[in-house]
């Protein structure tokens, strides 16, 4: 189906399959993700759009193993899906090799959490965005939480979608270290504490992903 140049162009920025908890949605256990659950409604959302003629975009982690058919049957099935929906030029796949040779979705270790988000999360912000220029970025869950502020500096409406209520934190001065220039959008994020300036805040504040991007979007 070809778009009209007057159609909207939407950027779907998700992980594909929710980031849980152990012990928290169904099979999170053994699959170490929501089976049935982010991925399963981006996959039809992204059907939903594109049959109606929106101009959608997906961004997406390069899970190399994933993709390779190394995960589970289940997984797999929810990735295609998504794969499926649109022509492949719209598929932005974010590289960076911390999500590449992952054999689970979901760690159990926060840290690397955090890392794999930012991760994808810069990816996104300095590459994916300025390539699709959207019209409306839609952004799933903590993984995606900070792009809403981005957003929101740039003018750019950012729809934020809560799939489930877990979240991350960490300083602002990580986020950087990342390579996320925080300092454009600082004042969009929401921290632990108030922030008094930029300087006081980077180091000691941590930022809480989850509320950031209910904070930052426009719409929720």
């Amino acid at each position: 189906m070809v778009s009209s140049p007057t159609n909207p162009r939407v950027l779907m920025v998700t992980p594909e399959v929710a980031y849980l908890p152990h012990g928290m949605g169904q099979n999170s256990n053994a699959l170490n993700a929501k089976a049935g659950g982010l991925a399963d409604v981006s996959a039809a959302l992204i059907s939903s759009l594109y049959n109606q003629g929106a101009d959608v975009h997906i961004a997406l982690p390069d899970y190399r193993s994933i993709f390779n058919g190394k995960l589970s049957p289940i997984v797999n099935r929810e990735l295609s899906r998504i794969r499926n929906s649109v022509p492949e030029e719209r598929i932005h796949l974010a590289q960076d090799r911390s999500f590449f040779y992952l054999k689970h979705i979901y760690s159990g270790n926060e840290f690397e959490n955090v890392k794999i988000s930012l991760a994808f999360q810069r990816e996104v912000i300095n590459n994916i965005v300025l390539k699709v220029q959207p019209d409306l970025i839609h952004c799933n869950d903590w993984m995606t939480a900070l792009i809403p502020a981005m957003a929101r500096q740039l003018g750019i409406p950012c729809l934020f979608t809560i799939h489930n209520i877990h979240t991350v934190k960490c300083t602002l001065s990580e986020i950087e270290d990342r390579g996320i220039d925080g300092a454009s959008f600082w004042q969009n994020l929401f921290f632990e504490q108030f922030p008094s300036n930029y300087e006081n805040t980077r180091n000691s504040i941590p930022v809480d992903f989850l509320a950031s991007g209910v904070f930052a979007a426009h719409y929720v």
